[in-house]
């Protein structure tokens, strides 16, 4: 498999539709900084499956789209192709050219394609899976690939290992199972849920099932005495209702007379009052006066309260201002004293000042000329140490380049020796190899062939099971339709039933008759309406031909009839009509109507009866025609004279003399005659539903037998399947390790013969390269010494930084001390302009003060002692009027008191009235009350009656042994029956045999996931013990070849992998144990960034040495190699490249001279990248 094109089109700064050509050996990538070229590599990634956008170096989605330029607006979509060339059949696909295309918008849609066809990112991992391009390889090593590999942790650089050792098919499909294994275990969980759940639901549905009848009888005698103690309720409250009416009327007649005595009394106390008017408006006029001078002297008297509090005040005020300005006056004092002291300290520190910044100039003069001459003499000391230092480095590097190629020497030797014994050995395993391999294929092709037949037949168990399953499905949504419609008819029947046996449809004397007793009882022979039955055809018709006659009341003789009248009479029980057998006697009827069209026959004609009856219905309706249709028998009754009784079959009738009646005659369901055509109806209905429950039980009881026999053996297949599908996987990878070991062993075996001709030819390039070096160190020794003494240029630098150092430190103090001066002036200005700013607040305080002191004391000598004179003087003149006043006051009172004790005796007189025409008043409004409540009581007792179904008059006939309390007893007690019985399900015995059909399912289906489970716990073992032994043997190979690249690339050096976990490869880390020539052994983290660089790459040829990739990108992976590990390196890759596809982005001119092919990226437009392809030999010349 190769790459053969790169197409872009959108993606970041490959704005337009690029094609990127690679050639069959190594290509480079070049191009300024910022050109695009790593975007390339982006691509590749981001098609292959990265969906870490910070990998791809974004923050968002939306960033790998073209964002736009100035000129250029921002793309809408970003498309990647990559092309593969798929002749050798690599990838799983049977086409020779493979596309993998990725595209993204900018809304956020993502679409994969495979050959323009739409997949998801998971069909094109597991197309790459095992090919070395899978999300975890090192087929695309980015510019921070480097260091994320190495400072990862042990456990994600396995990750690696296990893509490279192609165990990624296998860890993708233990992933599945694992899913699986988690799907299973919840469905387990979820079943164990609800069998837990139906396990508490079928005990309580059993009890159910058998309290339900019980409740149905308990509900009925209920109802009777819930209507007998309903009917009680509604005469008592009426009973209280007709009282209260009574007391109501008493309560309005006295209400009426005490109106009338009160109105007499007001009458007499009006005319008492005008007598007296004149008195009393005296005497009002003197109280109103008396009042309005008692306050007024009341006023006077607080005002003058109010006066001697001011006083006080302005008494406490005058010596507050006084000692408030006193005190302002002492601080003022003090603060110009401290302005005085302020003043002259600044003058002393202005002199000190002055004095110190003189001296400051002249130590800053000293310090820069000691710094200019320390300056002078440490450059003359740098240089000559930088010379000293560069002679040193360049004979250490020459001394370091002879040992290394030396060793390298001794290197060549040791390898040429181990190559040929190699050599030897592999031809030997080869030839072993390839026995194995054709034993394994053919043995593969065999298993392979029965895993196929043994699939077909476990998906013709599967289809076949399926089928079963829906028909049982089916089949019991039918039978429990079917269940559901025969509980309905036999509630129906066993409803009809009751009705039967309690006459439910006749008048309330014949159903009174009927339940009566006594010894005419054994006479009756019942109802008309039961005696006989009558086809759906005529039911309409034979109920207008009978009318009210289906009451009728049939007996044997005429005395039963009497004494069943009797007993209606005693017993207040209505009236019947009664038919005795041996005095009711019919007459034939025979007429040539009978003959006519559409006449069907009589009516008697039209129903079945016992023939002991047949005078009784001759009698009834011997003399009835019916007739189809009302037309007809218009037509019948003209030709006839209106002669004939006739009745349709929808219900018209006609009568003697020619009257009509008809209309719409709603045909009641629930009438006695149409309930027996329901019963019979009902009954053939029932036992179709049994005979096709049976059926369909028995139907179903054969499938589910069958489904468990087929869920048998296809667990069997499932056991025989799983087993084989290991075999398949673990014969598959057998094959594919052999020949992948025959690959590698041959490859190893080509390499061992070319390494033998290069090791010469590469000893006299290390031996002329150590005489080289060698010379190049004696002349470096024959140069001499430095012409300067560095130690005696040392010592007077010292002694220069230490003048230097005491000039600064002085030049340092006074710069302190002058400052210091500073800071105190400009403190002391601070505090000297605080001060002046206090004592001008001073005297703005104490001129407000100044002015209420005298203020204070003009109020308090003159103003406020003439006011409380004035309103002394006021007050006793006030005080006279009110005793004045007083007097008259009293006189015109003592003239009035005695038509006041007449008035007083009319009023205590109207009082009492008053109090009991409230009392009336109340007690009406209270009567009021209780004739509404009682109203409604009654009102509220018809219409609970109603909901129960029974009329006043059906409740009040009633008939219930015992007193009132005795039916409160009973009825607690049915109520208490029924409250214990709790809800009754009608449906309780079908929904338990339906819920235990539904558990018995369930425990089916988790024993069935039970077995799945294992059986998936096997496969993954089978599969973490195959992976094991794969990526042991990659650890192994590429250990060794490891060692030996890195002893290429470094030119000598230890590189060993171990595992951090030996025990659990597969979840243990993979670390690295590295020491270069030269040093010690030591972590990887320690190393340089070109050693570190240069491991990558030694672990990266290993791997494809192992495993070789279809290509490799390495992203400026030279960028921190100095110019020989880059000889190295290209070199190297010059090696490897015929067998790998390289894709190198590099700045490095080394590796662009091992290219084939250069792909130039620039941005003639700023922002868009374009690409230039040449082939090196056209720029050779310029590299050079």
């Amino acid at each position: 498999m190769q790459l053969l094109r790169l197409e872009l089109k959108g993606f970041k700064s490959f704005a337009d539709k690029t094609i990127v050509k690679f050639s069959p050996g190594m290509t480079a990538v070049i191009g300024p900084n910022g050109s695009g070229k790593s975007n390339i590599t982006d691509a590749m990634k981001w098609v292959l499956g990265e969906s870490n956008v910070r990998n791809l170096r974004g923050q968002k989605a939306e960033d790998i789209i073209f964002s736009g330029t100035e000129k250029r607006r921002p793309m809408g979509a970003a498309e990647v192709t990559l092309v593969f060339n798929n002749s050798d059949g690599q990838l799983d696909i049977d086409v020779t050219e493979v596309a993998i295309t990725r595209r993204i918008y900018r809304s956020g849609e993502s679409e994969f394609q495979i050959n323009k066809r739409n997949c998801r990112l998971k069909d094109i991992h597991m197309l790459l899976a095992d090919t070395g391009l899978g999300r975890d390889s090192m087929a695309i090593i980015g510019q921070n690939r480097i260091d994320a590999i190495l400072n990862s942790k042990p456990e994600e650089r396995r990750l690696i290992f296990e893509d490279v050792a192609g165990i990624s098919r296998f860890k993708l499909n233990k992933e599945d199972a694992l899913r699986r294994i988690a799907t299973t275990e919840r469905n387990m969980e979820r079943i164990q849920d609800v069998m837990a759940t139906i396990e508490d639901q079928l005990e309580p549905l059993q009890i159910k099932a058998e309290t339900t009848k019980k409740y149905m009888v308990l509900s009925r005698d209920k109802r009777n005495y819930d209507g007998a103690l309903g009917f009680h309720q509604y005469k008592t409250s009426d009973r209280l209702l007709t009282r209260f009416e009574n007391e109501h009327i008493s309560y309005n007649d006295e209400d009426s007379q005490l109106q009338t005595e009160l109105s007499t009394l007001d009458a007499k106390r009006h005319t008492l009052q005008a007598s007296t008017s004149t008195d009393q408006e005296q005497l009002k006029q003197w109280e109103a006066e008396f009042a309005q001078y008692q306050r007024e002297e009341e006023r006077v008297a607080g005002h003058l309260r109010l006066l001697e509090e001011q006083l006080s005040t302005a008494r406490r005020e005058f010596e507050e201002t006084t000692a408030r300005l006193s005190e302002l006056e002492a601080i003022k004092q003090g603060e110009a004293q401290q302005i005085q002291i302020l003043e002259q300290l600044m003058s002393k520190d202005t002199a000190e000042l002055q004095a110190k910044e003189s001296s400051l100039g002249t130590l800053e003069s000293d310090y820069q000329q000691a710094m200019a001459a320390v300056n002078a003499e440490q450059s003359q000391w740098q240089a000559a140490q930088d010379e000293i230092d560069n002679r040193q480095a360049e004979h250490m590097n020459l001394v370091t380049s002879i040992e290394s190629n030396k060793a390298a020497i001794r290197s060549l030797a040791e390898r040429r020796r181990e190559t040929q014994v190699l050599e030897a050995t592999l031809t030997k395993e080869i030839q072993d190899v390839q026995v194995e391999l054709d034993a394994a294929k053919h043995e593969f092709a065999n298993i392979h062939n029965k895993f196929t037949e043994l699939g077909d037949r476990r998906k013709s168990f599967m289809d076949e099971e399926q089928h079963v399953t829906v028909t049982i499905r089916e089949q019991r949504k039918e039978l429990q339709k079917l269940r559901s419609d025969l509980q309905k008819a036999q509630g129906r029947l066993e409803l009809l039933g009751q009705w039967a046996e309690q006459h439910e449809g006749y008048l309330e004397g014949t159903k009174h008759v009927l339940n009566g007793k006594g010894p005419w009882r054994s006479e009756l022979k019942g109802a008309v309406g039961d005696v006989f039955t009558v086809n759906d055809t005529f039911v309409v018709a034979i109920e207008t031909a009978l009318g009210g006659s289906v009451n009728h009341v049939i007996t044997t003789t005429s005395r039963a009839a009497a004494e069943a009248v009797n007993y209606l009479k005693s017993t207040q029980g209505g009236r019947v009509t009664f038919l005795p057998m041996e005095s009711v006697k019919g007459r034939p009827f025979d007429t040539p109507a009978l003959k006519e069209p559409g006449v069907l026959g009589t009516a008697m004609d039209c129903i079945s009866f016992d023939t002991k009856y047949k005078d009784i219905f001759q009698y009834l309706l011997g003399r009835t025609l019916v007739v189809e249709s009302m037309e007809q028998a218009i037509q019948i009754q003209k030709k006839y004279h209106q002669q004939l009784r006739l009745v349709t079959l929808t219900g018209e009738q006609f009568q003697p003399g020619g009257s009509l009646t008809g209309g719409a005659t709603k045909r009641k369901r629930s009438s006695v005659l149409s309930r027996k055509d329901e019963a019979q109806r009902l009954e053939s209905d029932i036992q179709k539903y049994i005979d096709s429950e049976a059926k369909i039980t028995h139907s179903l009881q054969e499938l589910e037998s069958r489904l468990v026999m087929m869920q048998e053996e296809r667990r069997e297949v499932d056991e025989q399947y799983q087993h084989m599908n290991l075999i398949v996987v673990s014969n598959e990878t057998k094959v594919d390790n052999i020949t992948n070991q025959m690959a590698r062993k041959e490859r190893v075996l080509q390499e061992q013969v070319q390494k033998l001709a290069q090791f010469d030819v590469e000893q006299t390039t290390l031996e002329q390269a150590i005489e080289s070096t060698e010379q190049a160190l004696q002349d470096l020794a024959g140069d001499g010494k430095a012409g300067l003494n560095q130690v005696e240029r040392m010592a007077k630098l010292s002694a220069l930084q230490q003048a230097q150092q005491e000039a600064y430190e002085a030049f340092t103090n006074m710069r302190m001390q002058c400052e210091q001066l500073r800071q105190n002036m400009t403190s002391r200005e601070q505090q000297q302009r605080e001060r002046e700013a206090s004592l001008a607040s001073m005297d703005e305080r104490m001129t407000p003060l100044q002015s209420s002191l005298l203020t204070i004391q003009t109020r308090l000598n003159d103003t406020l002692p003439q006011e409380q004179q004035k309103l002394q003087a006021e007050l006793e003149t006030v005080s006279a009027k009110v005793q004045e006043l007083g007097k008259l006051r009293d006189e015109a009172y003592t003239k009035t008191s005695g038509a006041r004790k007449e008035l007083e005796d009319i009023l205590s007189t109207q009082e009492e009235l008053n109090k009991r025409h409230k009392l009336v008043q109340s007690r009406l409004l209270d009567m009021e009350g209780k004739l509404t409540r009682y109203r409604m009581e009654c009102e509220r007792a018809v219409e609970e009656l109603q909901a129960m179904g029974f009329t006043l008059e059906e409740a009040a006939q009633l008939s219930l042994v015992g007193s009132v309390n005795d039916w409160k007893d009973e009825q607690a007690r049915l109520l208490a029956e029924i409250t214990e019985l709790g809800t009754v399900n009608p449906n309780a015995v079908e929904e338990y045999e339906e819920t235990q059909n539904r558990y018995d399912f369930l425990n089916t289906q988790h024993m069935d996931l039970v077995t799945a489970k294992e059986q998936l716990q096997a496969v993954i073992a089978e599969m973490d013990k195959a992976m094991s032994t794969q990526l042991l043997e990659v650890l192994d190979i590429v250990g060794i070849r490891f060692q030996e690249v890195f002893s290429k690339l470094f030119g000598g050096g230890t590189a060993q992998i171990v595992q951090t976990n030996p025990d659990d490869i597969l979840t243990g880390g993979i670390d690295f144990y590295i020491q270069p020539p030269g040093k010690k052994r030591q972590q990887l983290s320690l190393l340089s960034g070109g050693e570190r660089a240069l491991t990558v790459i030694a672990l990266l040829f290993s791997f494809l040495d192992y495993r070789p990739a279809p290509f490799c990108v390495l992203d400026e992976v030279d960028a921190a190699l100095d110019e020989a590990n880059v000889e190295r390196f290209s070199h190297y890759l010059h090696q490897v490249n015929g067998e790998t596809q390289f894709i190198v982005v590099s700045h490095r001119k080394k590796t662009m001279e091992a290219a084939e092919v250069l792909q130039g990226v620039t941005m003639v437009e700023r922002g868009v990248s374009r690409l230039l392809t040449v082939a090196f030999e056209d720029v050779k010349g310029d590299l050079a």
